[in-house]
């Protein structure tokens, strides 16, 4: 009889006090299941295209230009589209969002294989897979929010974000996989097929969630933000490689426009896109940098592996792929301990130690010899994907518990923009120090060479390798030339990314030392 009495004041306690159904209280973790499944679908475009370059370059006679946008239109509409799509959610319906956003994002990956008959059409293709993955992501994580009761919600946060960072990873290891066997067109199918497999999925088990307080969307600081987070990520990827043109500079000035208009416009309206007064919250405000700064310096510097992998190491698309995988074991494997640690140990006790194994996973890189081994790579890499556990799950659950549930979409929004824009950060500046580092590096070996071949060597490592192979090919003496630009270019290279990953190594040091001086350490961040 007790246990009666204690069941019907559980159930009691979840509709009255938490809000949350009974029913959907009692199918929470299945929920967070499928969730989950649609997360991995908007998470895995990220990153599955890269490997597929090569090919797609041949076979759609592709510039660089329109390589580099192949991969980065999807970046572009995602990020851009976040803060109204997360309205759009919290308004009209957050589970019938998704399944738009995944319908959307289904359609674009089979058009990309099945129709596309020019690299634009495939950067059409991209972008609108994009508007998909935006209809789809924050919809995940504020629907988590709104499902899970304060007391479970670190557990359910700490399993969506080690989704997301996995899930991500993993992109380029299950394309990697595919292409050794398959054509470029597998490249795209794998999301269709998680598209496809999640619809019915998400339409079965997860419930339908609004804003029960809803207001109408505030369409102009939608457009606002819309047009400042495209300005910034055309800028951070377009300066560095293209300069600072006309066009450059007036999407620059077009953005910094955008955010002083927004920031003024939503000071004033009743019902603002971004409510400003959440960042008068340090916890929010310093989950904000933490999580920017944690991708700037993770994406940043994974920005070089695959090509220290295919062109250093010498390994292969479907082996490179591989290799990714042992290094994910600690996030999986501390993801859903973290809770427990801050609720033990505090916050700042589970961020700061995250961010100097970050940093020191990043330090141990810049020690790699030109040739690394595997075994070099897989500790170093083990001991950032740890600090990443440590530091993402605390990171975003501050941010989530921030903001009103009935706003969660909000909140989900930022979470997933901060993560975009310090990607582009990271892959924009890193990137071009790389660049700009391995051109100083190599330019006294590319000043024996003439011509073309000169140029070549100078303007990455992928062409200073294959002309190193023609070289070689000319037999003789030549073998030895060959050998030699090879090694310096490897040198080179990697000299330029151990730059980078010390850059990474200071940003994430410096992280925790902010974190350390600034979180607060009451019980209410532990439970944050």
């Amino acid at each position: 009889m007790p246990s009666r009495v204690h069941s019907d004041h559980v159930r009691f306690d979840i509709q009255s006090v938490h809000g949350i159904d009974r029913r959907t209280y009692r199918r929470r973790w299945l929920i967070l299941a499928a969730l989950c499944v649609g997360l991995v679908t908007a998470m895995i475009a990220n990153m599955s295209l890269n490997l597929a370059l090569p090919e797609l370059a041949v076979v759609f006679s592709m510039t660089q230009l329109q390589l580099t946008w192949v991969v980065e239109a999807f970046t572009l509409v995602f990020a851009a589209l976040l803060f109204v799509s997360a309205a759009i959610a919290d308004r009209y319906g957050r589970k019938r969002t998704m399944i738009v956003g995944l319908g959307v994002f289904l359609a674009a990956s089979l058009y990309a294989p099945l129709f596309a008959a020019s690299g634009v059409e495939l950067i059409v293709a991209r972008a609108v897979m994009g508007l998909g993955g935006a209809l789809v992501m924050p919809t995940t994580l504020s629907l988590v929010n709104v499902v899970f009761p304060a007391k479970e919600r670190p557990k359910a946060i700490a399993i969506w974000t080690a989704v997301a960072g996995v899930g991500m990873m993993f992109g380029s290891v299950i394309t990697g996989v595919l292409l050794h066997f398959f054509s470029w067109e597998a490249a795209f199918l794998v999301g269709a097929v998680l598209a496809f497999i999640a619809l019915p999925i998400i339409a079965w088990v997860v419930p339908e969630s609004v804003d029960e307080q809803a207001t109408p969307v505030d369409w102009v600081g939608g457009a606002l933000v819309t047009v400042a987070l495209a300005g910034i990520v055309y800028t951070l990827m377009e300066a560095p490689s293209g300069g600072w043109t006309t066009s450059t500079v007036v999407v620059v000035g077009a953005a910094a426009a955008s955010v002083a208009t927004f920031v003024w416009w939503e000071r004033r309206v009743e019902n603002p896109m971004l409510d400003l007064a959440l960042f008068r919250s340090r916890r929010f405000s310093l989950s904000v940098v933490s999580v920017t700064l944690t991708f700037f310096a993770m994406i940043g510097a994974f920005y070089s592996m695959t090509q220290i992998f295919q062109l250093v190491m010498g390994y292969d698309e479907l082996t490179s792929a591989l290799a990714m995988i042992p290094a994910m074991v600690p996030m999986l494997v501390l993801g859903p301990l973290v809770p427990r640690l801050a609720a033990r140990f505090g916050t700042p006790w589970t961020v700061v130690p995250g961010l100097v194994a970050i940093a020191g996973g990043f330090a141990m890189m810049t020690a790699w010899p030109t040739v690394p081994s595997y075994g070099d790579f897989l500790v170093a890499m083990s001991t950032v994907t740890a600090g990443m556990a440590l530091v993402m799950t605390p990171a975003t659950n501050m941010l989530m518990a921030s903001v009103p549930s009935n706003r969660s979409g909000m909140g989900s929004a930022m979470n997933d923009a901060t993560r975009e824009l310090g990607a582009a950060f990271g892959v924009a500046l890193l990137g071009s120090l790389i660049a700009e580092d391995y051109t100083s590096n190599v330019s006294s070996t590319a000043a024996q060479l003439t011509g073309e071949a000169a140029s070549a060597v100078e303007s990455s490592l992928a062409n200073a390798i294959a002309v190193s192979d023609s070289i070689a090919a000319q037999g003789g003496a030549a073998v030895d030339i060959a050998a030699q630009v090879a090694s310096a270019a490897r040198e080179a290279f990697m000299g330029a990314a151990q730059h980078a990953m010390l850059i990474s190594a200071l940003i994430a040091g410096a992280t925790a030392l902010l974190m350390l001086i600034m979180l607060p350490r009451d019980r209410a961040t532990d439970a944050a």
